[in-house]
């Protein structure tokens, strides 16, 4: 695929294009995008059009049968907000992606509920556990969750409410954008294209700095054997970070909540190899082992 290059144009959920980017999908030899993007938008004549392939795992094959001609492809809003830009970007290379945004789903969700960019705090679910929401738990927390589907909603609520978050109030904001906009607050009907808006509130365990209580994790009462944090499972003990494998932490540690509760940091927190290059086992004065500790 060395000669391929590829547009991206965001679409509303309306089928909206300003028309510099309805000029780029006229003038395409091909146009790829999801069932309901193609759906939207007006057929061309001679314009070849194709639906991304199932599994996605196939893209490369996909994309390598049209290699030289003019492509462009459609996406929700923002091509680069958990969208198909990013894989793009991934498998091609920036220099070979070229994105047309339109207003994102997470823009359309802060605008409804009068939140600032500053003051909330993205976190997508989509194709991820919903652990990976527990780093963000914090009494007056403002979320915005990009959601993996309709079931999406109950499984967030039974980790708040399970987490000590229980009064927390989640809106469900459905179809942003489109003719069949929704708001509802939750549990109310969940369509399956929606975002969610969280304020936190609650007395759960959470801090993003170290000081938890010794009861916060689970021990048997000896400094070097702690396991995990009470309540929380293994895929959101560690900041979700994508290359940390078999690293671990080196923080002074005079009790395995003190030395677990730093690997909690946030960004720009960096993680440290042993020097055999592995995980330590436990944690001990001056290693606090990755593994098992922290969220």
């Amino acid at each position: 695929m060395g000669g391929l290059r590829i547009t991206v144009v965001g679409i509303g959920a309306d089928g909206h294009l300003p028309p510099a980017a309805r000029g780029l999908v006229e003038d395409a030899e091909v146009l790829l995008g999801g069932e309901r993007h193609l759906a939207l938008v007006p057929a061309v004549a001679g314009q070849v059009r194709a639906a991304w392939p199932r599994p996605l795992s196939s893209l490369a094959t996909f994309l390598g049968e049209y290699d030289g001609r003019r492509i462009v492809a459609l996406a929700s809003g923002d091509p680069l907000v958990s969208g198909i830009g990013s894989t793009l970007v991934r498998l091609l290379g920036p220099d070979a992606v070229t994105v047309v945004p339109a207003v994102s789903s997470v823009a359309l969700a802060r605008a409804r509920m009068g939140w600032s960019a500053e003051e909330s705090t993205l976190v997508s679910l989509v194709g991820r556990d919903v652990a990976a929401l527990r780093r963000e738990l914090v009494a007056g927390a403002r979320l915005l969750v990009l959601s993996s589907d309709e079931h999406t909603p109950a499984t967030v609520a039974a980790l708040l409410s399970g987490a000590g978050f229980g009064a927390s109030t989640i809106e469900v904001l459905g179809d942003l954008g489109g003719p069949e906009e929704s708001r509802g607050t939750y549990p109310c009907p969940v369509p399956r294209l929606h975002v969610l808006a969280i304020e936190v509130a609650g007395d759960g365990f959470a801090s993003w700095a170290p000081g938890l209580p010794d009861e916060a994790f689970e021990h048997d009462g000896q400094a070097h054997q702690a396991r995990r944090p009470r309540q929380r499972p293994l895929p959101a003990r560690a900041p979700p970070r994508p290359a940390c494998s078999g690293t671990s932490a080196r923080v002074p540690a005079r009790s395995a909540s003190s030395g677990c509760a730093p690997t909690r940091a946030p960004p720009p927190w960096r993680w440290r190899r042993t020097p055999s290059g592995r995980s330590a086992s436990r944690a001990t004065p001056g290693r606090s082992a990755y593994r098992g500790c922290g969220w």
